[in-house]
């Protein structure tokens, strides 16, 4: 697998050989501009090399990215000093998830949890299909992720979670989120996303 990495082109500069971490090193350090406020943090705008490299691993299967965006969204939660229970993911709608192969937040999850020493756990479910949020307005995506998360059944969940997102937009969907995890007994939500996107109005 290293090998065959170090073979192929970076998938973002498109010139230079890619690594195991899915790019190549001089693209990997222009990725991050972290952002943080009280709960929630992100690794930067979904602009430039960022967004190449969310769109490579979420469209491309550059699945190897989820390692760079783990790696530094763990390091981010512990310079925070927040204390979590569990990690988990904003889950895809099943139909969604057969189509990629993969639900790309519940990767990044799992490696963020492994970096933290705490356990992954799927606490939520989506209980119905949503429409793309990307082309939403504001008050469309709020109304699109009403009730369309519920954590699952016989589940319990710990006082502290930490959840993760690719991008975030509104923040309508990881408010769904944490309003389902909450009702089912966290008393603290943290959010962190690998990117923030512009909100088109």
């Amino acid at each position: 697998m290293h090998l065959l990495s170090s073979l192929l082109r970076c998938p973002l500069c498109k010139t230079r050989a890619s690594s195991a971490q899915g790019c190549c090193e001089t693209c990997q350090a222009q990725l991050f501009q972290p952002e943080k406020q009280a709960n929630t943090l992100t690794l930067g705008p979904y602009t430039g090399k960022l967004e190449l490299a969310v769109k490579a691993f979420k469209f491309q299967h550059v699945t190897a990215l989820s390692r760079v965006f783990s790696l530094r969204l763990a390091a981010e939660v512990k310079q925070c000093g927040w204390r979590v229970d569990v990690v988990c993911a904003v889950p895809l709608h099943l139909k969604r998830r057969l189509e990629r192969g993969y639900n790309q937040s519940a990767l990044i999850a799992k490696g963020v949890a492994k970096q933290l020493d705490v356990p992954y756990q799927p606490l939520l479910s989506r209980v119905r299909a949503t429409r793309q949020q990307a082309r939403l307005s504001r008050e469309e995506r709020l109304e699109n992720v009403m009730n369309a998360f519920q954590v699952r059944s016989r589940v319990r969940v710990p006082a502290s979670v930490l959840l993760i997102d690719d991008v975030v937009t509104s923040g309508a969907t990881t408010q769904a989120c944490v309003v389902a995890l909450k009702q089912a007994g966290a008393r603290q939500v943290f959010v962190a996303t690998v990117a923030r996107a512009p909100l088109k109005q």
